[in-house]
């Protein structure tokens, strides 16, 4: 229970202090600094018709940074009164003449053309700011904002009707076309110039648009001397689009980006040693703890997803248990939000001098100057590969079709109640895309850049946020299919974390807070950053969507963390393990050869287990079987399973310890590999002696004569030291006692000494008639038999000194 209030103490002061250093209300702030049209300027319409648009009109105060970073953002001015002045003899009809701002700083107010023809003015006013808004009357234009394919005609005309101010049709007004802007290079072409309206005052003109996405704009200009009629330039916009260029150019960007995220974490790896990852398996004392080293460790490789497979793997091979595993996938979840942080700051334009320096850095050959240059280098290719997405996604924030389909799952609140199915939709797509690139990072980087491009708003934003966490979690659920239940155990509480998170957010959404009825978590983010993501146009929302991010991901871990006991026994419940015991444990996990220190560690574990097992063979055989004169085929047979498992984990071992070589690996732990593939043959070829030593007890057994007494007390003796040196080379491999590297050579100088003395003993036996024949090769094959034992003893004692200086163990 002290872990809860405390939890929740924790919590509640967080939120009073972010609230308390919030940003100023805009409804406190009187200061126009700023009148911003939203839209309305700048449209045509016949005489006596209603412009097609509201006019609205934004106030903004003086810009104001937010509490966590960023420039900043004006904030709306609310409560003002704003006046709607015709000028220079408009006659222009209003809806209303003046307005109150509202919570958003905005004001709309409905214009219809009077009887006068051309240009005409309207002044907004509010306080001391000003602005002069152009309505054309007497021409409408139709076939503008069009969306096509590049390389073609536009699929409508562009058709400007001009008429007199008693309504009826200009004849013979001259009309003038001219491309304005365009994509560069991309060769569009207007038909005609300049076009004459025919008797219904209709002139018609089309755009052959170029090759390249993007805006084509085009200026309209109506000049008759003869009649006086003179309109100026009105600006008319076509879309064009290349689909597959666009798909080809953000999923190169998204390329680039995931590619600059490795490479920051690779440097990053290697700045901060192997030692950094081995945080993971020190730093699980309690749950705290525990959670600092996941978000830290996921902060610095960039991916929370590698983060928990590594836990997977830590838990498969028996490093950590399941409450230790959670508080790791807790703080990796906190962890990974970095990522849209340093995304949502505006650097992109350091990403080519990053890219330049980095790459010039990597030159150098110090392994740490090395990892430097990868990280800025992946820093640099990070914003690069983003702005590349962000500038193709921004352009199509204008095209129709593209707005009509992230429409399809907007999510924006309608009187206070944000839509469950667009809700249900948006954490699918958030889900589906975190599976499919199997990188939440990279996920939270696209949602960003569609936000910046315009095409999603915040609503939005954060059920794609939650869809994926969810999507995160299928990593993990893939990792442990081929572990052991414990590990499966870790997966699921991975999965129930995220679930119950994203359940807690869909319940906020219906939690109303502040003036305007919003989501009180969403609330709360606009509250600590700066700019107002609800206005009419949202404000800093790329900075909005990160903290949300973070946040989201913060107030799940001080929810659940006092409950992770409860976390791990659900685990338990839903994934039971029967019998500890037959929990199979995988030392050579694979999931652990990205973290080659710890790999490199399970491989010496491994041998020091295949080091003891074959001597418990030999001595099984030797002592229960060879001295005895005992033969029992069913021990045998056990023993011969035995050492066919030895082989196999030979042959994993080996295996392992290649697939560690295919990483990038320090001269030290790269000079540890061949001594340890050394010892796991020498290991081996120990087992292998078992089935020597039974055919020879076998044949023993089978003969009516026996050892003489010499000889069965020289075997004894041979065999006392040979089992001294077992344990002697036992203990130093395990690098308890560096004495005992020295006995275990000085045993074999021994045996190598005792064997040419016992061979010359044999010869004089069986020249005195002591010995026969039969049992003098038996006893001849046994010493060579102990001897090469004991040399393959000798080489693994021999490698222990360089194995222990250049390896540390972690247990």
């Amino acid at each position: 229970m002290k872990n809860i209030f405390k939890t929740l103490a924790l919590s509640a002061v967080v939120a009073m202090t972010l609230t308390a250093c919030s940003k100023p209300d805009s409804v406190k702030s009187k200061d126009v600094n700023k009148i911003k049209v939203l839209q309305g300027a700048e449209q045509c319409a016949l005489p006596g018709e209603k412009f097609t648009k509201l006019l609205r009109i934004e106030l903004l105060g003086k810009q104001e940074a937010g509490l966590l970073g960023g420039k900043g953002e004006r904030p709306p001015v609310s409560k003002v009164k704003v006046l709607f002045v015709p000028v220079d003899g408009s006659d222009l009809k209003l809806s209303r003449t003046s307005a109150v701002s509202d919570a958003g700083g905005s004001v709309s107010v409905q214009v219809t053309a009077g009887r006068k023809t051309g240009d005409q003015y309207l002044r907004v006013i509010a306080k001391k700011k000003s602005v002069l808004i152009r309505f054309v009357t007497g021409v409408s234009i139709s076939g503008g904002n069009q969306e096509s394919r590049t390389g073609q005609l536009m699929h409508d005309p562009l058709i400007v009707k001009v008429v007199n101010s008693d309504g009826k049709a200009a004849k013979g007004v001259p009309v003038y076309f001219k491309l304005t802007s365009a994509p560069a290079k991309s060769k569009a072409k207007l038909q005609k110039n300049c076009v004459v309206t025919n008797d219904e005052g209709i002139a018609e003109n089309n755009l052959k648009l170029g090759k390249k996405t993007g805006e084509y704009n085009i200026n309209i200009e109506v000049a008759d001397v003869k009649n006086n009629y003179h309109i100026r330039g009105i600006n008319v916009r076509e879309l064009g689009l290349s689909f597959w260029s666009v798909v080809i150019s953000v999923l190169g960007g998204l390329a680039i980006f995931i590619f600059g995220m490795k490479q920051m974490s690779d440097g990053l790896q290697k700045v901060a040693g192997e030692k950094m990852k081995q945080i993971l398996h020190f730093f699980t004392s309690n749950r705290f703890v525990a959670v600092f080293a996941g978000a830290f460790i996921t902060a610095v490789i960039q991916s929370s997803s590698a983060t928990t497979v590594m836990v997977i793997g830590f838990v498969n091979a028996g490093l950590l248990n399941l409450f230790q595993s959670i508080g790791i996938i807790f703080g990796a979840n906190i962890g990974t939000t970095v990522t849209a942080q340093i995304i949502s700051f505006k650097l992109s334009g350091l990403a080519l001098p990053a890219i330049t320096i980095g790459l010039l850095v990597m030159f150098f050959k110090h392994r740490m100057a090395k990892g430097w240059g990868e990280t800025i280098l992946g820093f640099g290719l990070l914003f690069f590969g983003m702005s590349i997405m962000s500038h193709e996604l921004k352009m199509l924030g204008v095209f129709p079709s593209f707005i009509n389909f992230f429409q399809s799952f907007d999510c924006t609140s309608v009187n206070g109640v944000m839509p469950i199915g667009a809700i249900m939709g948006a954490i699918g797509i958030g889900t589906l895309m975190t599976v499919v690139i199997q990188s939440s990072s990279a996920s939270m980087g696209i949602v960003l850049a569609l936000a910046g491009g315009g095409l999603i708003n915040f609503y939005t934003a954060v059920p794609l946020i939650i869809g994926t966490n969810i999507g995160t979690t299928v990593t993990a659920v893939l990792a442990s299919i081929a572990a052991n239940k414990h590990a499966k155990q870790a997966a699921c509480a991975h999965c129930l974390f995220n679930f119950s998170g994203a359940i807690g957010m869909m319940i906020l959404f219906y939690i109303p807070w502040g003036p305007n009825n919003v989501p009180v978590f969403m609330y709360f983010i606009n509250s600590i950053t700066g700019g107002d993501v609800f206005a009419a146009v949202p404000q800093n929302i790329v900075r909005h969507i990160a903290m949300a991010h973070t946040f989201f991901n913060v107030f799940n871990v001080l929810l659940l963390l006092p409950f992770i006991g409860i976390i791990a026994k659900i685990c338990s419940i839903v994934i039971p393990v029967s019998d500890e015991k037959a929990v199979k444990i995988q030392a050579l996990e694979p999931h652990l050869l990205d973290t080659p220190s710890i790999a490199l560690e399970q491989a010496v574990q491994s041998i020091r287990y295949m080091v003891k097992e074959a001597w418990s063979m030999v001595d099984s055989v030797i002592t229960d079987h060879f001295i005895k004169i005992k033969v029992d085929e069913e021990e045998f047979e056990k023993l011969m399973i035995r050492e066919d498992e030895i082989d196999t984990l030979q042959e994993d071992i080996t295996e392992y310890l290649v697939q560690i070589t295919r990483r990038e690996l320090s001269d030290e732990q790269a000079g540890l590999v061949p001594l340890l593939m050394h010892c796991t043959n020498d290991a081996e070829r120990i087992a292998d002696h078992t089935a020597n030593i039974i055919t020879l007890t076998k044949r023993l057994a089978k003969s009516d004569q026996k050892l003489s007494e010499g000889g069965q007390e020289e075997i004894n003796i041979l065999w006392q030291i040979l089992k001294d040196q077992a344990q002697n080379v036992v203990k130093a491999l395990h690098g308890t006692d560096s004495d005992k590297v020295h006995y275990a050579l000085r045993d074999e100088k021994k045996i190598n000494k005792l064997v040419d003395e016992y061979e010359k003993n044999h010869i004089k036996r069986l020249q005195d008639g002591k010995c026969n024949a039969l049992m003098g090769v038996i006893f001849i094959e046994m010493l060579a038999e102990m001897e090469k034992i004991g040399d393959h003893l000798c080489n693994i004692a021999e490698r222990a000194p360089q194995i222990q200086s250049q390896y540390v163990s972690l247990g």
